[in-house]
């Protein structure tokens, strides 16, 4: 009975087993603490619940009540978009019409300025044109009269300087050359508003011409008139001073005899001729082209102020 009690040492403690012994067996098959799979790291596997008729059905309806959409659906979206689309045309072309609108109107107050500037130029013109035409009646007067000896008062050399001029009109044309180049001139809707405007214009043209015409004829009077009249007398009385001065000097040269290089009458019946040449240019353009261009600028300005408001 004896032997079979355990042994046991010292302390009490039963010794330690032996490597062939069984109950280590249990120990070597169970896993270590950094072989332990985490429960994250397993896999889960779900089993989900068959989907029954009653719940497909509920499904089925559920996408069928959201995706059928009748007809005035659509024609409430086509209304909506075709009323954005059209708001927006209408916004931009509204904004396009005031910018044209404030254009024109720049261009209108342009053109008024240079109409009002062409006026004042026709008026001087038309003023020394007048001068011109006294002075050549007086000029075919004097040679009517024929000339004696070899000195000549000295308003033949006053009226023969003045009346071998020939003024030129200088039109403001600058905002019409920039309408017509860049197509603005379609700003102006008003079509007779248009052609009173290329009228107005074109007009410039025949003046040009009638002036260049008058220029040939003027230079065949300076042409005669350096072989009759003598420079060297005549420089004392042609000296550039103030505005006083230079009228001194005239009635000095009006009152004075001054000779002349020629007094042949062949040559000074040519002279007379050549200002008889001018007297048509002369005599149309003040009473009929000028005229007409001044009313004619003047109509233009009262139109453009009452349609554009300007003052």
């Amino acid at each position: 009975m004896e032997e079979n009690k355990p042994i046991h040492n010292e302390e009490g403690k039963s010794p330690p087993p032996t490597d062939d012994s069984p109950q280590r067996e249990p120990q070597l098959n169970n896993p270590s603490t950094d072989e332990t799979i985490t429960e994250a790291e397993q896999p889960i596997t779900q089993n989900p619940s068959p989907v029954t008729e009653q719940e497909m059905e509920v499904h089925h309806h559920s996408h069928a009540s959201h995706g059928k959409k009748n007809w005035k659906s659509y024609f409430w979206e086509f209304l909506m978009l075709f009323l954005a689309v059209f708001c927006g045309f209408l916004a931009e072309y509204q904004l396009e019409h005031k910018i044209e609108r404030d254009r024109t109107r720049e261009y209108a107050s342009l053109l008024i300025k240079d109409l009002e500037k062409d006026t004042i130029q026709i008026n001087n013109v038309v003023n020394q044109l007048g001068e011109i035409s006294a002075c050549i009646d007086s000029i075919s007067m004097f040679l009517h009269n024929g000339v004696s000896g070899n000195k000549v008062p000295g308003s033949f050399y006053y009226h023969s300087q003045i009346g071998t001029l020939s003024p030129i009109m200088i039109w403001n044309d600058a905002t019409l050359i920039q309408l017509t180049q860049s197509g603005n001139l379609r700003y102006f809707r008003d079509q007779e508003l248009v052609n009173k405007i290329s009228s107005y214009y074109s007009n410039q043209d025949y003046i040009r011409y009638l002036t260049n015409g008058d220029r040939e004829r003027r230079e065949k009077s300076m042409a005669i008139r350096s072989r009759i009249l003598n420079n060297y007398y005549y420089k004392d009385y042609s000296t550039v001073l103030p505005l006083g001065k230079v009228k001194l000097l005239s009635d000095l040269l009006m009152k004075n005899i001054i000779p002349v290089q020629s007094n042949d009458p062949q040559l000074l019946n040519e002279y007379a001729n050549s200002f008889e040449n001018r007297r048509g240019y002369i005599n149309l353009v003040l009473t009929d082209t000028y005229p007409k261009a001044k009313a004619n600028a003047k109509e233009l300005i009262l139109i453009l102020k009452k349609e554009y408001h300007l003052k």
